[in-house]
């Protein structure tokens, strides 16, 4: 057998040196990959050659965030360090935005973590809201309580697709922006914001999360947004100033997932939301009867309150006819000790029963029911509970 001879290399010639395929990308895939990164670290790809040295400026995406500067400062005290950070933001912002030349975003986000001047960071929103972008986060995380308002976007919120604002004060004139002057507007996410009209409402939203926002007064926060498809609310009793809260009805809704800590809100909340498909409730009593929700399938309950002999729990099997899956999560006391739980299952005719103290809860659809709950003390309860399941 011949043994192949190695390959020769012609005298004065170099390695082959490998293809550098990512520079050969056009700018738009570029700017795909740039899309994924905060501003910082496309800016800093203007080194790499003179292929890239002016890429940044025009990509579509800016995501501005102030925890790429949280690094210390060497040889600095803690005072002093976060002087300095401040400083290289605003300084690094100040350039990004003179210089950076896209007419349009398709998305700008800006996440500030320290106490500025309000015409600091208003300047670098009104920036972003200029270019008319159609993605838009705004996230105030300051040990201030909220930054004070939204520049209005006049007639440059007709891209608006995604709006997610958290930690800021929202005058009236927000309220009338996202009325009209947002006419494709579909994803709508409020965090910590401070409404001073207590009113949200959109013809077009089909995903609205609504956490921890208060209002100046004891006010009624009312929703009407008619095509919306997912709903989360969270409000909890800390820090919440709402006297009440109303949703209009939604017939589109295929998703909610509500967390209040009042009693009255909740129920009347619920009352609106008979369309749902989906529906988590998190921490809920019961203060009053609920409606016929003829389009549930899935219920979860997780952190609520069952001591009240299943009453709570029954309004809703009683009043879900179409209930496949029931999930009931964290509810410890279900199985309190020194309480008889009887759960009786009939698999082809797929009926679950429960007997509590006389209350026997029916859903003829019920395919599936899961208890999640921790280990701890359990298996005592499970001593006082009877599971039987009885085939036909």
């Amino acid at each position: 057998m011949l043994a192949s001879k190695p390959a020769t290399r012609s005298p004065g010639r170099c390695p082959a040196i490998a293809e550098d395929r990512l520079s050969s990308l056009q700018d738009r895939h570029l700017h795909r990959i740039m899309s994924f990164l905060t501003a910082r670290q496309p800016v800093r790809t203007c080194v790499l050659s003179r292929r890239w040295r002016n890429l940044w400026r025009s990509m579509p995406c800016l995501d501005i965030d102030q925890r790429e500067f949280d690094a210390a400062a060497p040889g600095a005290a803690r005072g002093d360090r976060v002087a300095w950070e401040c400083g290289r933001f605003v300084e690094f912002v100040d350039c990004l935005l003179m210089l950076h030349g896209a007419s349009s975003l398709d998305r700008f986000r800006c996440h500030v973590t320290h106490g500025y001047e309000f015409k600091v960071v208003d300047r670098w929103i009104r920036h972003g809201i200029n270019c008319n972008p159609a993605v838009m986060e705004i996230s105030w995380s300051s040990s201030t309580a909220f930054f004070s308002g939204l520049p209005h976007s006049g007639s440059t919120g007709c891209r608006l697709k995604r709006l997610h604002l958290a930690g800021i004060a929202l005058d009236t004139g927000f309220a009338r922006q996202l009325r009209s002057g947002c006419p494709v507007l579909e994803d709508l996410q409020l965090e910590r914001c401070l409404l001073d009209s207590p009113e949200i409402t959109s013809h077009t939203l089909k995903s609205l999360i609504v956490t921890d926002c208060t209002s100046y007064f004891d006010t009624v926060l009312t929703i009407t947004s008619p095509a919306l498809a997912s709903f989360h609310l969270a409000i909890t009793t800390t820090g919440s100033n709402w006297r009440g809260i109303i949703v209009n009805e939604m017939p589109s809704l295929v998703k909610a997932s509500i967390r209040s800590e009042s009693p009255v809100a909740s129920c009347k909340l619920l009352c609106s939301l008979v369309h749902v498909g989906t529906l988590e409730l998190q921490y809920f009593t019961r203060d009053h009867a609920f409606p016929t929700f003829y389009n549930l399938k899935t219920l979860l309950f997780d952190g609520c309150n069952l001591i009240d002999g299943f009453k709570t729990l029954g309004c809703f099997l009683n009043n879900a006819p179409s209930l496949e899956k029931l999930t009931l999560h964290r509810c410890e006391d279900i199985l309190r000790k020194g309480k008889e739980w009887h759960m009786h299952i009939q698999c082809s005719n797929l009926w679950y029963v429960w007997t509590l103290d006389k209350v026997i809860l029916q859903c003829a659809k019920l395919k599936w029911t899961e208890i999640k709950n921790k280990l701890s003390g359990i298996w005592s309860n499970l001593q006082n509970c009877s599971i039987t399941v009885n085939k036909v």
